[in-house]
């Protein structure tokens, strides 16, 4: 059964995975291609979210980090922090925008 499992099941999973990333690159292509209005609001996103990153990878430090065997380099270190950073800061504004939409809603 084991046998089974690895000669068919990793090579399907492969190919589902294989689809799902192009249906994840090529449908919102499309749709973008349909609604340009959509598609610039959207395209302002990912950009501030690169600033975004961007901003924090400038205020991550490279510092080289061993535990036990295993040792991290400075550009690694580097990219972590700023992967952590930059979830702070969504964690935060996420945050805040559900508040805001709350709080506003109040006053309408």
């Amino acid at each position: 059964m084991t046998d089974f499992i690895v000669s068919f099941g990793i090579p399907l999973a492969y190919f589902a995975l294989f689809v799902a990333v192009v249906a994840a690159i090529i449908f919102p292509c499309m749709q973008m291609a349909q609604d340009a209005k959509g598609a610039k609001s959207a395209l302002v996103g990912i950009g501030a979210l690169v600033v975004v990153f961007l901003l924090c990878y400038v205020a991550s430090e490279s510092k080289e980090f061993t535990i036990g065997s295993n040792q991290m380099t400075g550009g690694e270190m580097k990219l972590i922090e700023a992967g952590l950073y930059l979830f702070y800061v969504s964690l935060v504004g996420s945050i805040l925008a559900i508040l805001y939409s709350t709080v506003s809603r109040y006053f309408k």
